[in-house]
């Protein structure tokens, strides 16, 4: 009986030595997180202009991945200060939970002249088209900057974000980006859906980069794409932000916490999936769980990458197209669908939907049109 006595007396020591040592463990981890990250945004658009102002649910994510790294964050804008916080997406639950953190940091954005960069780990840039505007533009702002690449740091810029850093040079006088594996929002991407807004750019991101020497690297429009080259992360579109703000915590030595992807981010992650592997990962994904998807991305990646795929592509984006109409009915969706099948020579299937369109929407605007082709 003394023996057991004893032995369970020893057991209980070495469970409170590793409690204990997990204490120690987490209080030496939770000290060795103090990493701390500078996220620049557009200090342009206004109530009237708020599609040419930083992009909010870029902001959002990465802010909300870097913060539940244990990562400190400030905000920095070119002109300090407050800045535009649109509310058009505010019945999305992570820009509520952001809005919680950081609200108070948009209205009181950092100065590029408040800042001391020996504070910083790292520089985060985030997109939307006001980047293309002002954080080229800004001296002040260009001069911190330059000061972040002369001095080695982390420097990440997602989406329009690379353009902060286009006019860069290092200390020899080089192109900063200049022999750099990067990418950004593509010419394809901006025709698609910033068209509107070009004329208001300096430049076309994807060219000015090619031009300064950059190896410009990227997916298909919408889908994500992440590219590492030393101490540079860029992103090409909103869909890969996430991912870039977790390839920060990695960069930055931090071990990577599990987290539930934003539903826009899974969605577009599973259609650049799905293109390579086939439709039937698309619909098993969904099947499982297709409450982690986001219907309305689904249906705009279907609706729009046919259009602008290069030819070679055009077949593998008809057959997406297809497979993501089974998830949802739309009129117009049916009219391009379609529109594209009749294109490469598929009258049969075409017409299938096109007897399905006429039950469907009976009267709809488009219903003469279709009957023409047929």
């Amino acid at each position: 009986m003394k023996n057991v006595i004893l032995f369970l007396i020893g057991i209980a020591l070495i469970l409170g030595s590793c409690c204990l040592s997990s204490a120690m463990a987490q209080t030496i981890s939770k000290e060795s997180n103090d990493k701390r990250v500078l996220m620049l945004i557009s200090s342009n658009g206004t109530e009237q202009t708020p599609e040419l102002s930083y992009d909010l649910e870029e902001l959002a994510q990465a802010y909300l991945v870097l913060y539940d790294n244990s990562i400190r964050i400030d905000i920095m804008s070119p002109k300090g200060g407050a800045v535009l916080v649109k509310n058009n997406k505010d019945d999305l639950a992570y820009i509520q939970r952001f809005k919680e953190l950081a609200l108070n940091q948009l209205e009181n954005t950092l100065a590029p002249t408040d800042v001391d960069l020996s504070d910083y780990h790292a520089v985060f840039i985030i997109g939307g088209s006001g980047a293309m505007i002002d954080l080229p533009a800004d001296a002040a702002t260009q001069t911190l900057l330059s000061s972040a690449v002369n001095s080695d740091m982390t420097i990440v810029a997602v989406c329009h974000g690379p353009a902060a850093l286009v006019n860069l040079q290092n200390n020899d006088g080089s192109w900063f980006v200049d022999g750099k594996r990067m990418n950004s929002f593509t010419n394809t991407e901006e025709h698609a859906f910033s068209a509107e807004h070009i004329e208001h750019f300096p430049f076309l991101l994807e060219d000015k980069l090619k031009e300064r020497g950059a190896i410009f690297v990227n997916n298909a429009p919408m889908l994500p794409y992440v590219a590492v080259d030393g101490n540079l992360i860029t992103a090409q579109n909103p869909s890969s932000v996430a991912k870039a703000a977790e390839a920060t915590v990695l960069a930055l030595g931090l071990p990577l916490q599990a987290r539930q992807p934003f539903h826009d981010e899974a969605t577009m992650t599973l259609i650049s999936a799905a293109r390579e592997t086939g439709s039937a990962t698309l619909d098993l994904a969904l099947a499982r769980n297709v409450d982690n998807y986001d219907m309305n991305y689904l249906a705009l990646y279907g609706f729009y990458a046919y259009r602008i795929a290069d030819e070679p592509d055009k077949p593998r984006e008809l057959v997406l197209m297809q497979t993501i109409r089974k998830y949802f009915s739309h009129p117009e969706y049916d009219t391009q669908l379609i529109l594209n099948l009749l294109e490469q020579g598929q009258r049969e299937p075409a017409l299938e939907i096109f007897e399905e369109f006429k039950a469907k929407f009976a009267g709809h605007a488009n219903l003469e049109k279709l009957e023409a082709l047929f």
